[in-house]
């Protein structure tokens, strides 16, 4: 008996997308995430299978994704429902399996956004730099959130909420680098996921695999984008991640 293949969704802006200016055509992680978890489910059916009397094999990973370019997790939720382009929509769409994990890679967009009319902080009195901060935190944080139990709250074929979410870190920037508010913006948001994470029995968080170098290959020459090789990079490390939360459901 062959079972159900594991459905899982990559959801965000033009990192999911695979955006990679000033090349035009996309090249999203999630081929690469697929690849990657199929390789290693056969490599582990080989060596199991001379010692496994189960009549029911894995018959593998299907990944899917939507990614926005140009979208704040703001500009997300308010289009939740959208039947082309929200999550909601797409959760409620796949079925038969029903997805088991959703990545969500969002908020870059949100801090460039927030901090491109900011002067530098270095510059500013301290107290109101914090609060200032505080207040970004959340705007950035909150739809965030948002997204994430929307998928936690999801009943799937079994009848069951028992979706869970991946929450993939924001990204290092060239804008960051010139940007102190945009660096510390950035620093505190996945450091709110990762508390976020934590908190949740069924969301994970992981920090982004690579920092940003503008002479790594890894990256667009726009600073922003990832380079085709980057999202290569980037779907491959993700399924490391994704292995360990399958094990663990």
């Amino acid at each position: 008996m062959v079972s159900s293949p594991k459905r899982i969704f990559c959801y965000g802006d033009s990192l999911t997308a695979g955006s990679s200016p000033p090349l035009d055509p996309l090249f999203p992680y999630g081929p690469h995430l697929e690849q990657e978890l199929n390789q290693s489910l056969q490599s582990s059916a080989l060596s199991s299978s001379s010692s496994s009397s189960s009549s029911e094999s894995e018959s593998g990973v299907v990944v899917r994704w939507r990614g926005l370019p140009g979208w704040t997790a703001s500009a997300m939720v308010e289009y939740m429902n959208d039947s082309t382009i929200g999550l909601r929509s797409a959760l409620d769409a796949i079925r038969n399996p029903s997805i088991s994990i959703v990545i969500i890679l969002a908020g870059t967009n949100d801090i460039g956004s927030i901090t491109s009319s900011m002067f530098d902080s270095r510059n500013s009195d301290l107290d109101e730099s914090n609060n200032n901060n505080m207040e970004s935190v959340k705007l950035v944080m909150d739809p965030i959130v948002r997204l994430h139990k929307t998928c936690l709250d999801c009943i799937g074929d079994s009848g069951r909420k028992d979706m869970q979410t991946l929450a993939v870190g924001i990204p290092g920037s060239a804008w960051q680098e010139r940007n102190s508010n945009a660096a510390q913006l950035c620093a505190d948001v996945n450091d709110a996921l990762r508390q976020f994470a934590a908190s949740e029995e069924r969301v994970t968080y992981t920090d982004f695999p690579f920092l940003y170098q503008s002479d790594d290959i890894k990256w667009s020459s726009d600073g922003l984008h990832l380079s085709p090789e980057g999202y290569e990079t980037l779907g491959k490390c993700l399924a490391q991640s994704v292995k360990e939360m399958c094990m663990e459901k």
